[in-house]
């Protein structure tokens, strides 16, 4: 064997090798970051969406078991069985079950509202409110911008407060509009049937 046919790479042929692997190194981990990127984002995107859905969905159980039964406050003043103000709404609904079987009533005080720049829920232990009593309240979303919860009735005309006082001309409500402005997603709005005989 001569020694022309063993002859091994120079250093300028090494330092090219080196360099197009150094190239090619940098480029990959580029596209992996990016990939860790897009794939953390999907991901948050997604836990977002199961948030917003959870919300809402919560909100159209309470709801779609809203019952006609007024309460009386910790003051002793009758409220309406439905109330909607600048608060948000409160409500009474059936359904309340006891897991341990505690002896109560099934009925259930509940309010949803927006509290700085989340989506609260609160409820009552009692259906008819003791003096200072305090209601029990979960967070369903945060990063909200509003909340608006109205009635609309025939004409599409919103109905901001209830219940209407004496002599209002506005017509009856047919649905329940949930409105929220996210700011990551943009303003989302859900229409509600009104049960019969609940208003």
């Amino acid at each position: 064997m001569t020694r022309r046919n063993c002859r091994g790479f120079t250093l300028f042929e090494m330092v090219i090798a080196v360099s197009i692997f150094a190239l090619m190194g940098v480029v990959a981990f580029g596209g992996l970051g990016q990939m860790t990127r897009t794939g953390q984002a999907v991901t948050e995107a997604n836990n977002r969406l199961s948030d917003l859905q959870f919300a809402v969905a919560y909100f159209n159980r309470d709801w779609a078991q809203v019952s006609p039964r007024k309460i009386r406050n910790q003051y002793g003043d009758e409220e309406h069985n439905v109330v909607i103000g600048d608060a948000g709404i409160t409500f009474t609904r059936s359904g309340w079950s006891s897991l341990f079987g505690h002896q109560r009533s099934s009925l259930q005080r509940v309010q949803y509202l927006q509290i700085d720049d989340q989506l609260v829920r609160r409820y009552w232990r009692s259906l008819d409110q003791g003096i200072g009593e305090e209601p029990l309240q979960t967070v369903l979303l945060d990063n909200i911008e509003a909340v608006e919860i109205e009635f609309v009735d025939a004409l599409g005309q919103p109905i901001r407060s209830w219940p209407l006082e004496s002599g209002s001309s506005t017509d009856n409500p047919i649905v329940l509009a949930l409105r929220l402005d996210l700011a990551d997603i943009g303003e989302i709005t859900r229409l509600l049937e009104i049960p019969d005989g609940v208003l």
